[in-house]
Order: C-alpha cells, then structure tokens, then sequence
C-alpha cells in the first residue's frame, strides 16, 4: 500500500472533491495525525503560474474511512476538499501535519491533474 496516492485521478475545475490523503504507512505504532494541517499548491505543468485550485477544509479523520478493501484508522489520514482549477495544468498538492510524535511532522504529497477540456 502506498501511503497516499502519487496521483490523484482527474478533476475537472468546474468539479468540487474530496480528496484523502492516506498517512497510514508514515505513521509508527500508535502515532496519529495531530493538529491543524496547512497546505501548499504549486502547479507543474500547464499555463497557471499562480495555481487557482483551491484545496480547504482540510481535516484529520476523526472516524475510520472505508474504501473498496481497504480501511484507515482514526487519525491517520487528511482529508481536503479541491475545486476549480485550470484545464490541463497539474498541481502538486502538500499537506503539512504534526503528529501525537512531538518529533514528527509529516507532509504528505500527492499531484492532482485537470482534465483537458
């Protein structure tokens, strides 16, 4: 299991997602995602130099999250909600989080391509 996507499947910018980013395997025994987490957006490909995704209300989950065979405990994963965007850009999405470890603090990346048109 990777412990977040590398990439994130296609958003149209007219769309609203949630997206998860999973810490699952960057978490110790015990270690749970603390605090409150910041993001940063810089754009990788396409024509947005100053990036117009707009990722907010970034939460820990504070319930377990089941997916298809799979499930992330309480406290090990972000989640964020992304719209709009600019056709056929990437973005490189960073969520920086403290951990229960006052010694650790992750950040956890993951890229967000647009749909073309």
């Amino acid at each position: 299991m990777i412990p977040i996507p590398l990439q994130f499947d296609w958003k149209d910018p007219r769309e609203t997602v949630v997206l998860t980013f999973d810490a699952t395997l960057m978490l110790a025994s015990g270690e749970t995602l603390t605090g409150t987490p910041t993001v940063q957006i810089t754009t990788v490909s396409g024509s947005d130099a100053t990036p117009s995704l707009v990722v907010a209300n970034m939460t820990i989950n504070a319930a377990a999250l089941s997916f298809v065979g799979k499930t992330i405990a309480v406290g090990a994963a972000v989640q964020a909600v992304a719209s709009a965007g600019n056709f056929a850009s990437q973005y490189l999405i960073a969520i920086t989080c403290q951990t229960s470890n006052p010694n650790k603090v992750l950040v956890l990346k993951a890229t967000l391509p647009m749909s073309p048109t």
